[in-house]
């Protein structure tokens, strides 16, 4: 779910930033003795850069009426067609999230027209879930704006800084992605 942006809340509705310095003292009490706090410091503005850029991405995304999980979810299934056959477990594993949260998610996708379930020929107890011809006109009316937010992601960075990012981006991701068994 989208957070509001600074616009669409009342001052008296928002709590105030912190920064860091607050969290940095909480971890100073709650950490376990032998942590590397400059490696944590630098994963919690991970984490919170994580969130940013998906806010990011649904705001450029809200004109089409969707979200970043929800667009994530048909680039999956239209990445997925003619090749296998995908169920909800498989996405659920793919995704890193509950089964509960496929369903839900195919849920919403599936009262917009945009992906269809069909029982399996082999198990009836088994679901296949695809993309349809009007989920792949929202992908392809999406995807231009996708990749440009993408791209403006890196607009403070200078050629070189973008080189030396490059690099340290992929090994992060690949140790993440071995230590999650997950991969894109």
């Amino acid at each position: 779910m989208a957070r509001k942006t600074v616009n669409e809340a009342t001052a008296d509705q928002q709590l105030p930033a912190l920064g860091i310095g607050p969290y940095l003292e909480l971890m100073d009490k709650t950490a376990a003795q032998d942590a590397d706090r400059k490696s944590a410091r630098m994963g919690l503005l991970m984490l919170w850069l994580s969130d940013n850029i998906l806010d990011v991405m649904d705001v450029e995304l809200a004109p089409y009426g969707i979200t970043e999980s929800k667009l994530d979810m048909l680039l999956l299934l239209r990445l997925h067609e003619g090749r296998e056959l995908v169920t909800p477990s498989a996405i659920a594993d793919r995704l890193g999230i509950r089964r509960a949260s496929v369903t839900a998610l195919l849920d919403w996708l599936g009262k917009r027209g945009w992906v269809s379930r069909e029982q399996s020929a082999k198990d009836r107890r088994m679901i296949h879930v695809g993309i349809t011809p009007e989920g792949r006109a929202l992908v392809d009316q999406v995807l231009p704006a996708f990749w440009s937010t993408c791209a403006s992601l890196l607009d403070g960075l200078d050629s070189e800084e973008r080189k030396v990012f490059e690099k340290i981006l992929e090994k992060l991701h690949q140790n993440i992605e071995t230590r999650v068994g997950v991969g894109r």
